[in-house]
């Protein structure tokens, strides 16, 4: 396989998250689990006994395992499906540092105070105050970040170092630059480019998920780990209040490992517990592309334990098509950024809510917002409204949802008016699964009236509503997305702005139903800044650790760049591990 194959298949493969053993991962394994600790009081046999105990088989948990290991501890990796990997067996392995080694080489200076600066303002921006004291975040919050900050290249130096994984700087595939961070644009991010880190193939292309989760698994077998799959830790073990061990189950047996210096969960997110998604979700997740194993089980855990949670409504977000989504929440791909130039987005009263080519993360938390004098959300559900041009033009390895007409969820019309009538036809056949959401009476007089006003800036190149094609981020992943096709029989933009062409006054038109989705949820027990788990008074309790999707985001809901979930997740359990065994300056 030739560096163009590995790009095709990371785009193809990574973004749509269809490897075949995705499937395997995560099935028969999200049944409920008995959760309390036990206490010192009750006679323990220990089935094995280790330094350190890694819960999951993801980046964090491996990234932990792998950084207790290199320091001479005896490691031991329980997982609860049936294949190592988790969600970040389904990314592109591509992992989002500051001040690495990279930029380094390069003379780029990503100085951390201005660097923390743009962490604490994307992250809290009601609460981000150059000036005060933490930045104007609670001390917690701004340790927790200034720690990823701090050890987010020496975690990767740790890994190149000890050969448990290639790493290379990672580029827009086949444009081959550097990608512009998720909030390029604002003073505060004075490194825009190039944080961006990736696995990369022993030939120096680029890996795919199942790629990052194999070197790491690979390096912790051949230094005699032992790796349990299809082993959910169901409760603690706890001894005058320490963590000592976890109780796991494997099929009808109970096996329990004694950790002497820490446990470590890495386990995923709550986007597959649909309970905990009405319980803390104001809009409903429909669908996650993330595994199905992501259950939330940390969360029971924990809280047993007196374990603090936070963020809990918060996750890494990205629209599903909707009909996928009902079909199966265990969704192939999102759609990340929807394709085209000649496409807008509008809700149920026909009008555009957004920038269509926001960051997924972003973007998808339109559908949240409430609209006071009616009491919903009207944008609850969106629509994708597009042209012959697009459906067309959009390459069939773009990672996306397909939009090309004839497929079961694209709705086509030769007029607006039609397409209007016919999408509120679909919506009514959807009504049980969406809480009879419906489009607007004026729903066609709006589009009509989006449609024009868009064509006008089209035209202009300038996008007086929400500056679409303004930023580099919008530009540059814009033929990412799209995938352009070079026989499609339409030619390029002629327009000033190249994310923005006009829609034609005929048709066919078409529509597809988008709802809101995420990789994972980002809440569960809160850490402090060496990986701790909090209690509910915010002390540590001792020999409880955290990191990846299951605790509450360091980040808060800030997506700052490509690979801003794997980046934290990775230094945290590197964090984690390297206190555990009072390996930290200060531990």
């Amino acid at each position: 396989m030739n560096d163009n194959d590995n790009k095709q298949f990371s785009r193809r493969q990574v973004l749509a998250g269809l490897t075949s053993a995705a499937a395997v991962v995560g099935a028969g394994v999200a049944g409920a689990v008995t959760i309390r600790p036990v206490h010192a009081d009750e006679k323990t046999h220990w089935d094995h006994e280790v330094d350190i105990l890694c819960v999951g088989g993801g980046a964090a948990a491996l990234t932990a395992a792998v950084t207790a290991v290199a320091a001479g501890a005896k490691v031991a990796v329980l997982e609860k499906a049936p294949l190592l990997g988790g969600t970040t067996a389904k990314s592109g392995a591509v992992f989002w540092i500051p001040n690495h080694y990279g930029l380094k080489a390069r003379g780029i200076d990503d100085e951390r105070t201005a660097c923390l600066q743009y962490l604490c303002r994307y992250a809290y921006p009601g609460l981000y105050n150059a000036a005060a004291p933490n930045m104007g975040l609670d001390a917690n919050a701004f340790e927790r970040i200034a720690a990823f900050y701090d050890n987010g290249a020496p975690m990767v130096e740790l890994l190149r170092e000890n050969s448990a994984m290639h790493v290379r700087e990672w580029r827009l595939w086949d444009l081959d630059r550097d990608a512009p961070d998720y909030l390029s644009h604002v003073p505060e991010n004075r490194v825009p480019k190039g944080r961006s880190l990736a696995t990369a193939t022993a030939d120096g292309g680029y890996a795919h998920g199942y790629g990052m989760i194999e070197q790491l698994e690979t390096w912790l077998t051949g230094k005699g780990v032992t790796i349990l799959t299809e082993h959910p830790v169901t409760r603690l073990i706890m001894e005058n209040g320490t963590v000592i061990g976890a109780e796991a189950r494997h099929g009808d047996k109970t096996v329990t490992v004694r950790a002497r210096k820490g446990v470590i969960f890495g386990t995923g997110g709550y986007v597959h517990n649909v309970e905990l998604i009405n319980a803390y979700q104001d809009v409903f997740i429909y669908g996650s592309c993330g595994q199905t194993a992501a259950t939330g089980d940390f969360i029971g855990i924990a809280s047993k334990a007196g374990a603090r949670l936070a963020n809990l409504s918060g996750a890494w977000r990205t629209q599903v098509v909707l009909e996928e989504a009902l079909q199966n929440r265990a969704v192939g791909t999102g759609m990340f950024v929807p394709p085209g130039d000649s496409m807008i987005l509008v809700n149920k009263y026909g009008k555009r809510v957004v920038n269509e080519h926001r960051n997924y993360n972003d973007r998808t938390r339109v559908h949240f917002e409430f609209e006071v004098t009616n009491a919903e959300y009207p944008n609850q559900l969106l629509f994708m409204i597009y042209d012959k041009r697009t459906a067309e033009s959009t390459g069939d390895n773009n990672g996306l949802p397909p939009v090309k007409a004839g497929t079961s969820y694209v709705i086509a019309a030769d007029t607006l008016q039609e397409l209007s009538a016919k999408i509120d036809e679909r919506l009514a056949s959807l009504a049980a699964h969406t809480g009879d959401f419906r489009l607007d009476g004026g729903f066609a007089n709006g589009l009509k009236d989006t449609v024009k006003r868009y064509n006008e800036f089209a035209v202009t190149g300038k996008d007086l509503d929400f500056q679409r094609g303004d930023y580099d981020y919008d530009r540059e992943w814009h033929p990412v997305w799209t995938m352009f096709k070079e026989n499609s029989g339409h030619g390029p933009n002629p327009h000033p702005n190249s994310t923005l062409y006009p829609l034609p006054d005929e048709g066919p038109y078409y529509a597809i139903i988008l709802a809101p989705g995420a990789l994972d949820t980002n809440g569960g027990p809160e850490t402090n800044g060496h990986a701790q788990v909090l209690d509910n008074q915010g002390n540590p309790i001792p020999g409880l650790y955290g990191a990846g999707n299951c605790i509450a985001s360091l980040s808060h809901n800030a997506y700052y760049g490509a690979g801003a979930t794997l980046g934290p997740a990775m230094t945290y359990g590197y964090i984690a591990a390297r206190h555990a065994l009072g390996l930290a300056k200060d531990a």
